[in-house]
Parts: structure tokens; sequence; C-alpha cells
């Protein structure tokens, strides 16, 4: 596989011409995964998700080396023995720099692009043609984890430098497309595993004092957390589960928008929105003053944003100012494809809630970036015009576009699975 630069620049308005593309059968970054001789890995999710990599590597020969930043990386890192950085972020520059230039690794692996550490590293593979796989949670879920290479949402490339399998190639030539490896009680084991990690976090802090982490880092306000989070969902689910299928069975036309998590990279880092208020905001005006008056707006929250503060008070607010109380809805529980697909059309700014909407014909508007942000794809206008303007995807267009996002953006895995739990990526190779 060819050596690929890591870019920052957010991918294009659409895909390019097949014959501009490389052609390969295998997400490309799995495969530079698989064919590297010695791999770098630093922070990964809450859990034992990058020492189940780690293994996948050594099984295969390769030479795997971890930093850990903080505590709770050291009781994921169970797998080999981690490089621990200490020191202050202003080190870390040329700490890297030393590790990569001493042992020279022909691959980098992290999971989060916007983490403060992983900017630096991703600055440097730039810098040092190293390709650098970039994970997330999976764009498909469950039973997938994003992995691309140089960067993934805002800052993908891969659609626009790999086409997955031949374009000429007659059906039965092209490769079998990859199926999701799902773990049973996903919820539950994210849920061990981030606790696990934040108490020992907490109880390291003293080797690590100048850690700077991405999110809280309280244990017990991850507690609290979840335990609102639990408590409303309890009280909302019936209330929530009743007004759908009213929804569904009155057949009232209405407009889905499913809010994204409260500091979440891609409101932060992949749109002119720096919260979810201003977002919620311009859509509600928007709404009032062009939607049909026959129709009604639903508005989701996040299912990880249950333990956080509601939208519900600023979206009632909002509305009865507008006078428009009786055609706006504040959802916590719901069906996100079942709402998305029986919609006149969706509102978001880039969530992977936008992949199930293609994936079942519905009307989309992205206010943020996203790979799916194509004009045959997408609504291309302004919010004020989708209202009435508004269609539905081409249907060939997003079926050959999802079919491309998920064999070369993701590989099957279960993010939170045990530890003992392997990878079955082996057999993609």
């Amino acid at each position: 596989m060819s050596s690929v630069l890591v870019s920052h620049e957010p991918a294009g308005g659409r895909l390019l011409p097949d014959s501009w593309r490389e052609p390969v059968d295998l997400n490309p970054a799995l495969a530079c995964l698989g064919q590297a001789q010695r791999v770098l890995m630093l922070q990964g999710p809450v859990g034992p998700f990058f020492d189940r990599v780690a293994q996948w590597l050594i099984g295969r020969g390769t030479q795997v080396k971890r930093v850990t930043f903080q505590g709770g990386d050291d009781r994921d890192c169970q797998a080999l023995d981690p490089i621990r950085f200490t020191e202050a972020v202003a080190a870390w520059p040329q700490t890297l720099g030393t590790l990569l230039h001493g042992w020279r690794p022909d691959c980098i692996v992290l999971f989060g692009q916007s983490r403060i550490y992983h900017k630096v590293a991703l600055e440097r593979a730039r810098a040092l043609d190293i390709p650098c796989v970039v994970m997330e949670e999976g764009y498909f879920r469950p039973g997938y984890v994003t992995m691309e290479l140089g960067g993934v949402n805002g800052y993908s490339t891969t659609l626009d430098r790999f086409v997955w399998g031949e374009p000429d190639a007659p059906a039965e030539m092209q490769p079998t497309g990859i199926t999701p490896d799902i773990s049973r009680s996903h919820f539950q084991k994210m849920a061990w595993h981030a606790s696990q990690h934040y108490v020992a976090m907490r109880a390291e802090q003293r080797l690590y004092p100048h850690y700077q982490h991405h999110r809280v880092a309280n244990p017990n306000f991850y507690a609290r957390y979840w335990v609102r989070s639990w408590l409303r969902k309890g009280w909302h689910r019936g209330t929530d589960r009743q007004f759908q299928r009213w929804l569904f069975d009155s057949e009232t036309p209405y407009f889905f928008v499913p809010l994204q998590l409260d500091g979440d990279s891609q409101i932060t880092q992949h749109s002119l929105f720096p919260n979810n208020i201003d977002f919620v905001v311009r859509v509600i005006r928007s709404f009032a003053a062009h939607a049909p008056a026959d129709s009604i707006l639903v508005l989701r929250q996040h299912p990880h944003a249950r333990g956080g503060t509601s939208h519900e008070p600023l979206i009632r607010g909002l509305a009865s100012e507008l006078k428009i109380s009786a055609r706006v809805h504040h959802m916590v529980e719901g069906d996100t494809p079942d709402l998305a697909q029986r919609s006149l059309g969706v509102v978001l700014i880039n969530s992977t809630v936008g992949l199930q909407a293609l994936e079942r014909g519905a009307p989309l508007m992205v206010l943020g970036e996203a790979p799916y942000k194509r004009p045959d794809l997408t609504f291309a206008g302004e919010l004020d015009h989708f209202w009435t303007r508004r269609r539905p995807p081409d249907p060939e267009a997003a079926e050959a576009f999802l079919a491309q996002v998920k064999n070369l953006t993701q590989a099957p895995a279960s993010v939170y699975a045990l530890r003992n739990e392997s990878l079955g990526w082996s057999a993609l190779m």
C-alpha cells in the first residue's frame, strides 16, 4: 500500500472520479496498521481496546510501544510496559520527537484526534511522513470502530483518496463487505471500563501532576452523571414512547433534529457553532419563520447527554417566545433511525445520525462539516430554504457512498468489549 501523508484539511464537497482514487479491497488504515513493523500507540478509549489492538499486532510479529499520560491509561495498558509521560504539556513535542527519531516507528495509532497530545502527534507525523491511524467511535454502530489515515470526521480525506473495489469489475469480482463485531452488554461494559479508568486516573494524580484531560476528570462527576442519566431515562421513557407512537400513527408531518453531545469535537472543531445552544436557537428560529405551518419540530437529546444539563427549558422557552409551543417537541428517549426515516427531513450539525438518514432516504440538512456533506446526498442551500425545498438523497448515490464509507473507514470491533475478546482483523487481511 502506498504511503499516505497526514492531512488536516477537510474533505471536498464531492467524491473525486474513480480514476483519480486508489482502488483498495480493505480499509486503508487497517491495511497500513497490519503492514507496519513498528507501531507507536498513544491514548486509546477507556478500557482494554488498545491492549486488544496491541495483542493483535504483537501476534503478527509487530514491535509495539505505547505512551501513557495518566493513571487510567496505565490501568488499561496491561499488554506491555508503557512509556510514561509525566511532564508538562510543553515538554511533549520534544519527548515525542526524541521517540520518533530514536525508535523510528512506521505507524502511529491514536484515539481522538482533538486531544492536545494527539494534535501534536498528528503535526509531527505529517512533518515526518509517518502514517497516523486515527480512531474514533464507529460512524456505524454498534460493532464498528472508525479507523482512518490522518484524520476522521471533518478532517477525513479517505473517500477522496481511495475507492473500495474495482469500479469497472463485475459484482462477483468485488471484495466482500465487512460485517459488524457486536459484543453483548455494550453499555454496561463501557460504564464499567469508564468507572475503573477514572478512578485510576484520580488515584495516580501524583505520578502525572501536569496531565491535561480532554474531559472532566473527576470520577464523582461521572457517578452523579450516570445516576441522573438512568433516572431521566426511566422518567421519560413512557411518555416519549407514547409520543412517538402518536407521531407515527397520526402521520403528523415533522422535521427531526438530533442533538449532539455538548463539548463534542464535532461541534467545537467541525462546525461554526460554539455549542448546542446556538444550534438549537438557529434551527428553531428558522423553523418558526419558514417551515410549513402544519409541520412540527422534534428535537431529541443525545443519549449520552441525559445526565447533563437538559436543553428542554431552552427549547420550551424559545418556542413560547416565538408562539409555536404546540409545534415544537423535545424528546429524551426515542428510536432515532425510525424518527429519521419517517420525518420530512433531518437537520443536524454532523452527527452519525446523518448516515442513518441516508440509509433510510430522508432529506438531510448538514450545518457542520461531515464526509457525507455532498450535493447529491444533502441539501446544498440555506437552512431557511430546506423546510420547503428539501429533497431526498439520490438513492444510487447514497447506496454507493455508504458502501464506500463502511468499507474504507470502518473496522469491525466492539470498542468496549472485555480484554479476552479478541479482534478478528486477521481474517480480513
